[in-house]
């Protein structure tokens, strides 16, 4: 088992590790700028450790604009990341279609990468102009607002279909778990096995319940863009934060797999 060290450095050189630590520095940021308390707690406690309190009160007036600058530049040196990641998910998307989906859930599993995948790939074409250099950009100003309101969209529709194939998949292994039941009579090995067993199909259905909640509340981020789940910055940020920090589980604890993988 990886030490926690080991397992950080494998998190903050992972390409999807450094994207959610940049969307949770983009969260933490939204945060102050939308939520007075919350910036009021940040500047009481520079405060307390600063030895200058007049350098403070120079930068308050300033700490909105700088928070907002930071939040964009984030947001940015994130899509980096993201650049040709459409491709990764045309690709699931297609693979579980020619398998052949043999229910609802697999059918909206397939419909959230797809969906996933045009969010993805109008993003990519946006990259550009997002860049915001001089003669760089692609598409017109109002054309460009077009589409960014339009990969929200498929966002959104990627995150619904996403919660509805999770609860398929949960539906699934609750049924798994049901149909196996540990008899008086049987030998102490097939009772510990079947208790481990029992101990993966809980796990396994945690993480898909963790990932089903980490899609509601990213729900608001596409849902405030495109208007239909009216929301306050604020409040977005402290949803996006919670989701940031969820779906950043799973890139952690896989990093842990990968480097248990590697020592064998």
């Amino acid at each position: 088992m990886p030490t926690p060290l080991e397992q950080f450095i494998k998190f903050s050189t992972d390409a999807s590790g450094l994207e959610r630590t940049f969307r949770l520095f983009q969260a933490i940021t939204q945060v102050l700028i939308f939520v007075s308390p919350a910036r009021a707690l940040l500047f009481s406690l520079l405060s307390f450790l600063s030895s200058s309190p007049d350098h403070l009160s120079k930068l308050q007036p300033l700490s909105i604009t700088t928070l907002s600058t930071l939040r964009a530049r984030f947001a940015i040196g994130r899509r980096y990341f993201r650049v040709f990641r459409f491709l990764d998910s045309f690709n699931a998307a297609w693979k579980g279609f020619a398998v052949g989906p043999r229910g609802w859930g697999e059918w909206l599993d397939v419909g959230a990468k797809g969906f996933n995948g045009m969010y993805l790939l109008l993003e990519t074409i946006t990259f550009p102009d997002a860049l915001g250099v001089e003669g760089f950009g692609i598409w017109e100003v109002e054309v460009n607002k077009v589409l960014v309101v339009e990969a929200q969209r498929f966002w959104l529709f990627a995150l619904v279909c996403g919660i509805g194939a999770g609860w398929a998949r949960v539906v699934k292994l609750r049924g798994m778990g049901k149909g196996e039941k540990t008899g008086e009579g049987e030998k102490e090995e097939v009772r510990r096995k079947r208790a481990e067993e029992e101990r993966k199909r809980r796990e396994m259905e945690w993480k898909v319940l963790r990932r089903m909640i980490a899609d509601a509340l990213d729900i608001a981020v596409p849902g405030a863009v495109v208007g239909w789940a009216p929301a306050s910055p604020g409040t977005v940020g402290l949803l996006m934060l919670v989701s940031t920090w969820l779906t950043g589980l799973e890139v952690w604890e896989r990093c842990g797999r990968e480097l248990d993988a590697v020592r064998g």
